[in-house]
């Protein structure tokens, strides 16, 4: 009753998935920095996570630790899998999980990156083509963005046969996230009539609140004025003759009220700090 991708990129791995199910993120997905992400769902065995990230760690390939792990379980005629390691994806359909059900894998020719998709009770083999597409076709976009192209995709193409409920993101790379904890996103829609356009919501903020400065604009001659002009409008006066350092404390203030502190760029401002300050400023105007 699910819809996945498990994915890597450079050292970044990650699990996008969707369900007309409960809470899915609470089952289905896993990661480990530097080490794989798993994917266990239709009858998911919880422990399939822990265990086959395990059996990456070692060094194992995902065609081998799925194989292996998947020989040993009794109850693996009812269980879907996916695995992406350092250098290997793999996808497991058990012949008693409902139709429509399949998958698909694959490894960039130069290795730099790989995928597992799988689904089951979907309303065809449309659904993971489709998002095997939009997994290939998004490149450049963020690790995360592309999980979620892939989710979408699948979700535009029918999805879970029985219709929508929940749907979750998680991905890890090193330096990413909160205090650079490597966690890239998190995120979990549990119960909502359509999850998956409101996970993309999410992550959008997700990425604004936690995600590096990027386009980062010097705060010097009209944008300074701008910005300062903005800051103002939000009750945060910049000191007239204090030039660009006034600026940027009134700047830094700001950022501490709304939590984009991760985005802080010392001297300028990010693009997308300063997009949400013309939003923020355009409100009170």
């Amino acid at each position: 009753m699910t819809f996945s991708i498990v994915a890597r990129e450079g050292e970044a791995y990650g699990v996008a998935v969707a369900s007309k199910f409960l809470a899915v993120g609470a089952v289905v997905p896993g990661a480990r920095v530097g080490v794989g992400a798993v994917a266990t769902q239709s009858w998911a065995r919880v422990a399939y996570v822990s265990e086959l990230l395990g059996r990456l760690e070692t060094g194992e390939s995902a065609d081998s630790a799925l194989s292996s792990a998947t020989a040993i379980d009794p109850g693996s005629a009812t269980r879907q899998v996916g695995v992406v390691g350092r250098e290997s994806a793999a996808t497991f359909t058990g012949d008693e999980c409902l139709p429509w059900c399949g998958g698909a894998s694959g490894v960039a020719d130069d290795g730099a990156s790989a995928y597992a998709i799988q689904g089951n009770i979907l309303v065809g083999p449309e659904v993971v083509e489709a998002m095997e597409r939009a997994w290939l076709g998004s490149a450049g976009a963020t690790f995360a963005q592309r999980l979620l192209a892939a989710l979408t995709a699948g979700d535009a193409a029918g999805g879970d046969s029985r219709g929508r409920q929940s749907a979750a993101v998680y991905a890890v790379e090193p330096g990413t996230g909160y205090d650079r904890s490597g966690v890239a996103a998190d995120l979990r829609v549990d119960d909502h009539a359509d999850p998956v356009t409101e996970l993309r919501r999410l992550l959008d903020e997700w990425e604004l609140y936690f995600g590096r400065p990027e386009d980062v604009q010097p705060l010097e001659g009209p944008l300074a004025d701008e910005v300062a002009q903005r800051l103002g409008r939000l009750g945060h006066q910049v000191d007239d003759g204090a030039g660009a350092s006034g600026v940027e404390a009134a700047l830094v203030t700001w950022v501490g009220e709304v939590n984009y502190e991760s985005r802080l760029a010392p001297g300028g401002i990010d693009r997308r700090v300063l997009e949400a300050l013309r939003a923020a400023s355009d409100d009170t105007a």
